[in-house]
């Protein structure tokens, strides 16, 4: 008999810590990265599941929808985490190139597109079938109706496969994202933003990876300067030259920056900082203004590190709690800024102890803990109040990525902490 997550848990990702799920001790890099990339893997199943017998269902053609037969994995939803995992992922196989980390995205996509039959089924008869997070129809809902930015999900990956395989199962979903882009709001400057509400910086993450992957497998040069507008009119409009920060949102009806100095936010633009440097040509001319404004966010959160080493769920309120994945995304950015040249060599310490801070956050089963839940944006008690969770998505990739960056630092005698 299966061991099933209880609904609302499965959904937020919030289980109990019980004593044997105590943080371990600090250990190697090596050990900390596969303990967790070997929970993932562990924990991934690539099924069906049916809630009111707990048998699990491999084949669904014919399968007649209802609403108690969803994923039974996490992973395999249709979100931007699941995106920032299967990067991670592809992150750690450079770093130990071990079967059990390649491909994970790619098996991922084959799972959903092996009953994507069955899911448009059940999405067009308007079952709910959590748990998948939020509540949506199905639990690749997104898939079938992007409203918002953060619908993208795994949009990357499937552009992706695509190009690599010509398989035109993919060509709905990529005709639909697409309309959805071109369609979408945006500032007289190129800038996305969310209708009635404004620009949050999140948002930059869920289109930079597409726009910069679309522009190299589809030479279509202007996505690159598409790509770079987003990151570039987040900043500036959101960027508080005293702090050295972003706020969470420019607000189109105050028509000025709102929210607080929230860890993840500033995480998603390094996320997105580090995937437009990564892809953009040298030549480009926008290309010298996103460096700087990467090292100039960077020396940022430098000095908002804690002492500890890790970095506050509110960045300025040190009354807030460490946060695991704004941690990981910051550790990710300074390690691999300085591996690529982009940070000078100085900010490897500030990574080293960032590692320390994020290796306290992993379980005797390589789980983690103190991932801030999805968040709004509000006022300080707001985010002070956010739930503070264990097993949440957001967690493993930002995680697995600066663990991967971290090996890399250590094998290239970057390793003094």
């Amino acid at each position: 008999m299966l061991r099933f997550i209880p609904l609302m848990l499965w959904a937020s990702g919030l289980t109990q810590l019980t004593a044997a799920d105590a943080p371990i001790p600090d250990t190697s890099t090596e050990s900390s990265l596969r303990r967790v990339a070997d929970h993932v893997v562990r924990t991934t199943t690539r099924a069906l599941v049916d809630r009111r017998t707990g048998g699990r269902i491999l084949e669904s053609e014919g399968l007649a929808p209802a609403s108690e037969i969803s994923i039974e994995s996490k992973f395999n939803a249709w979100y931007y985490q699941t995106w920032l995992l299967t990067d991670a992922m592809r992150r750690v196989h450079r770093v130990f190139p071990d079967e059990a980390y390649s491909d994970y995205g790619e098996r991922n996509l084959d799972f959903i597109y092996q009953h994507i039959g069955y899911f448009e089924r059940q999405h067009s008869a308007g079952l709910r079938a959590a748990p998948i997070g939020d509540g949506r129809l199905s639990p690749i809902g997104f898939y079938f109706e992007p409203t918002a930015l953060w619908h993208t999900g795994l949009a990357p990956l499937v552009l992706e496969r695509h190009e690599a395989t010509g398989d035109a199962r993919y060509l709905p979903y990529l005709k639909r994202i697409e309309a959805f882009l071109e369609r979408h709001p945006r500032f007289e400057d190129g800038s996305y933003y969310r209708p009635g509400k404004g620009l949050m910086t999140d948002d930059p993450y869920m289109t930079v990876p597409f726009l910069v992957r679309r522009a190299r497998l589809r030479a279509q040069v202007a996505d690159y300067d598409a790509a770079a507008v987003q990151l570039l009119g987040a900043h500036k409009r959101t960027y508080d030259s005293e702090r050295g920060l972003l706020r969470h949102m420019w607000s189109v009806k105050t028509k000025a920056p709102s929210g607080e100095f929230w860890g993840r936010a500033n995480g998603w633009m390094v996320l997105a900082y580090v995937e437009l440097l990564s892809g953009l040509p040298d030549g480009h001319p926008a290309r010298n203004e996103v460096l700087v404004r990467f090292r100039e966010l960077m020396s940022g959160l430098r000095r908002h590190q804690d002492p500890a080493g890790g970095w506050h769920q509110l960045l300025d309120h040190p009354e807030s709690w460490i946060e695991t994945s704004c941690t990981g995304m910051f550790v990710y950015g300074f390690a691999r800024g300085v591996a690529e040249g982009w940070l000078d060599g100085s900010f490897a310490s500030d990574a080293w102890r960032g590692w320390s801070a994020l290796q306290a956050k992993v379980l005797t089963d390589g789980d983690l803990s103190d991932v801030c839940g999805s968040t709004d944006v509000g006022d300080v008690a707001y985010y002070l109040a956010r739930p503070r969770l264990q097993g949440d998505l957001h967690g493993f990739g930002s995680f697995l990525l600066a663990g991967a960056e971290m090996v890399r630092l250590e094998r290239e005698g970057l390793s003094a902490r």
